[in-house]
């Protein structure tokens, strides 16, 4: 008996996509005036965080991988929470943590994945009237879909 991963993700999410992904941000960084230690040790926890995700998302199933950035954010806003940062970040992390969470579970529970999304993400009208409507309906989506059958 074997056991076989099937790593169904789209084709920019490769491993070497991920590199990618990870040298531009390191690059960019150190192009900003950060060390270089300090760049590559960011690349290589981007690089790792786009990895784990994708592994979640391949083995639990799509928008695995919000619930695990939307943990990863509440347990670094805790521990900014304990340095005695000044007190919009913990309450940002805590939003936008709670947000990514809550939006993974959703769509885990509900089996809803990105191809088959309730709302499509496109905006109708202008950029200023139909883009902050798109957005608002995909903030509220994982709170739309406790509502749903």
């Amino acid at each position: 008996m074997s056991l076989a991963l099937q790593w169904d993700v789209p084709e920019s999410r490769t491993i070497a996509g991920n590199a990618v992904g990870a040298v531009a941000v390191g690059t960019a960084l150190y192009v900003l005036g950060e060390p270089l230690g300090y760049a590559a040790a960011v690349a290589v926890g981007f690089f790792g965080l786009n990895l784990g995700t994708d592994l979640a998302e391949a083995v639990v199933g799509d928008y695995a991988g919000n619930a695990v950035f939307g943990l990863l954010v509440l347990v670094g806003t805790g521990y900014a929470a304990t340095l005695t940062a000044p007190l919009w970040i913990p309450a940002l992390g805590a939003a936008l943590g709670g947000w990514f969470l809550l939006d993974g579970v959703q769509h885990l529970r509900h089996g809803v994945t990105r191809d088959e999304v309730g709302v499509p993400y496109r905006h109708e009208g202008s950029v200023l009237t139909g883009l902050p409507k798109a957005l608002l309906v995909r903030l509220a989506e994982p709170f739309l879909l406790s509502r749903s059958p």
